[in-house]
């Protein structure tokens, strides 16, 4: 298809910009004005400094309590919202000025000279992220690569500052609060009634069968502590505890395995069998009828030189049958005690003891430590009940029997007496559970907490609380703690978050810089981005002929290929290479209006009409006075 003749422009249509008072000025976009750019960079560097102080802060203070967060929405929503807040402005402002420099190239670049039209008409740097990189590279236009780049490293900061807000749990230390306790250390007088050593064997035997918890006021199996009572919760922290400085007995069973055993099997069910067990110099033998199933019991160690203690501490001897290996296991005992002062953690919620720490052993004098016991506890299955009524004489028979029975039962657990007696320990880590616990090797950590493992409930230490207090009412100063969840900022965060702003604040100034400096001679005086404003650019171009309607961009291209483009100084618009400038058809008659502020309009010119003013009497559109 031919291409058609270009209307020749007329006196009017091409007006000479150089002549204008006052001159055309450079169009600055506002995302691109120096103080704009320049105010956002140190807000940004500002921001950076703010988080670092927010850090500071949060360290100081172990974050921020999140009761008024609840008010906004909740936390999560707070924590959400934030590093929108926070990231979503600086990446539009940024974005925008990206946009600008990108439209802005071509024209940069023609009011440099004339350049090919793949770097002035038909530069785009709308299709994509990666080809604008890669294009500006190519071309070296430094400005539109380090905007890109600023605007992707806008893009981690949300990223970054995501993490920025957490929570964690902050021990929080009340006041003093005080406790009242209604127990020191001292032998229970009604002890003699054996009715505490019974309750603590049945709670062993049920605690073996139903694996029950230790009761309030016992820690880890071994540990009685003196009781208090403990304060209702007082605010909204979790695991809110109060820590008391106590007494407390450590109960330990000091149970060996026997040196040798032997035994004597009955013939027949219903007749006797005759078991021998030594240990550490001691020779204990016992008769047991055999009933074709297992059996159990416990008996004291007499009449053992090794051993003079008197009766009621004397060490124990328990014992278990199977009836399916035929075989007997025996464990010896001698229990021991020691009194501390230790500092004594109670839930306010469930009033258990959560933990313990202890202090020393410099008790006042009492008659545990002293006489009549002298620091040596009841082993808890042998009385002297010659002279006590029937019903202490049957608590004394049943504590036995329910001990040597929880003994028993505590092998359920691990697939019955049989099984058990099969391993190399046998019975002695059941009847050191059951009895007491076992004391560990190492019984500090090293915050001079104890170590040992959480074992079930224990006779002895169940008695010794029991029976090794006695009721006095004190008031006790102590301390209450909980952990509160708090607002915190997260310093890894943190830093990386300030440290990017930082970085896009100087990298997006020096490229600020370099673009005013290249921007700043560029002939455009109004927004390219409306048709209006691109029309205005060419309108007088001769190089718009060959550009048709209807044409597609590969046609589009085939016709500007090969050809250089830049912008005329004096027209202010964009001229091929080649193209040269009718001035014949430049005349003074708009400029010389235009000085003047007159506001005519140009179809006056078109229509040929005779427009006046004192600098010309008689301006008409064909040149003619």
């Amino acid at each position: 298809m031919p291409l058609l003749p270009s209307r020749q422009p007329s006196m009017t249509s091409t007006m000479v910009a150089s002549e204008r008072i006052p001159p055309p000025r450079t169009y600055v976009p506002l995302v691109l004005r120096s103080w704009f750019v320049v105010g956002v960079a140190v807000g940004m560097i500002l921001l950076a400094a703010g988080v670092e102080g927010a850090l500071f802060r949060s360290q100081q203070r172990q974050g921020w309590r999140i009761d008024g967060i609840q008010l906004l929405g909740g936390l999560n929503f707070f924590k959400t919202v934030v590093p929108v807040v926070l990231t979503v402005p600086i990446a539009a402002f940024w974005g925008s000025v990206d946009r600008d420099i990108a439209r802005y190239q071509p024209y940069v670049n023609m009011s440099k000279g004339k350049v090919p039209a793949s770097q002035s008409l038909l530069l785009d740097y709308t299709q994509g992220r990666a080809g604008t990189i890669m294009s500006s590279l190519s071309y070296r236009h430094w400005s539109v690569f380090l905007s890109s780049l600023v605007v992707l490293a806008c893009m981690t900061l949300s990223s970054l500052a995501s993490g920025l807000l957490t929570t964690h749990n902050t021990l929080v230390i009340a006041s003093p609060v005080y406790v009242q306790s209604v127990k020191t250390l001292g032998l229970d007088p009604d002890y003699v009634t054996l009715e505490y050593f019974n309750a603590a064997a049945g709670y062993s035997m049920a605690a073996a069968i139903n694996n029950l918890t230790d009761p309030p006021f016992l820690f880890k199996g071994s540990w009685a502590i003196a009781e208090f009572k403990v304060p209702s919760p007082y605010g909204a922290g979790l695991n809110e505890t109060v820590v008391v400085p106590t007494t407390a007995i450590e109960s330990a069973a000091g149970c060996e395995p026997a040196d040798t055993i032997s035994l004597n099997s009955a013939v027949n069910i219903g007749d006797n069998m005759t078991i021998t067990g030594t240990w550490d110099g001691c020779t204990v033998t016992f008769g047991a009828n055999h009933t074709g199933n297992d059996g159990y019991g416990v008996l004291p160690l007499g009449n053992c030189q090794t051993h003079p203690e008197a009766a009621p501490f004397r060490p124990v001897l328990f014992w278990m049958y199977s009836a399916q290996l035929d075989k007997a296991d025996l464990m010896f005992c001698q229990p021991k005690m020691e009194l501390w002062n230790v500092i004594a953690e109670a839930s306010l919620v469930t009033g258990q003891i959560t933990n313990v720490t202890l202090v020393d052993q410099s008790l006042p004098p009492n008659n545990i430590s002293g006489s009549p016991l002298n620091g040596v506890p009841y082993n808890g299955v042998e009385f002297d009940v010659g002279g006590e009524n029937i019903y202490v004489k049957a608590r004394a028979l049943a504590i036995q029997t329910g001990v040597a029975g929880a003994v028993y039962r505590g092998a359920d657990a691990y697939g019955g007496a049989t099984a058990v007696m099969q391993t190399d320990d046998g019975f002695l880590n059941i009847t050191e559970n059951v009895y007491v616990s076992v004391i560990p090797p190492v019984r500090l950590n090293e915050k001079g907490e104890l170590a040992n493992a959480d074992l079930q409930t224990r006779f002895l230490a169940l008695a010794a609380k029991a029976s090794y207090f006695n009721d006095v009412d004190s008031t006790i100063q102590s301390t209450a703690k909980s952990y509160e969840v708090r607002l915190a900022v997260y310093p890894l965060a943190a830093h990386a978050f300030s440290a990017a702003l930082v970085l896009i604040a100087i990298l997006a100034t020096i490229n600020h810089v370099t673009h005013w400096r290249e921007r700043n001679q560029t002939l455009l005086a109004c927004e390219p981005t409306t048709i209006a404003g691109i029309i205005s650019t060419a309108s007088s171009s001769r190089f718009a002929a060959s550009l048709q309607g209807g044409m597609n961009d590969e046609e589009i291209t085939t016709a500007l290929r090969g050809r250089s483009f830049g912008i005329s100084r004096r027209t202010w618009q964009i001229e091929a290479a080649g193209d040269e400038e009718d001035d014949h058809l430049l005349r003074r008659g708009p400029p010389f209006e235009l000085k003047l502020g007159k506001r005519h309009s140009l179809a006056s010119f078109d229509s040929g009409k005779t427009v006046t003013g004192p600098f010309s009497p008689e301006l008409r559109t064909d040149g003619k006075r």
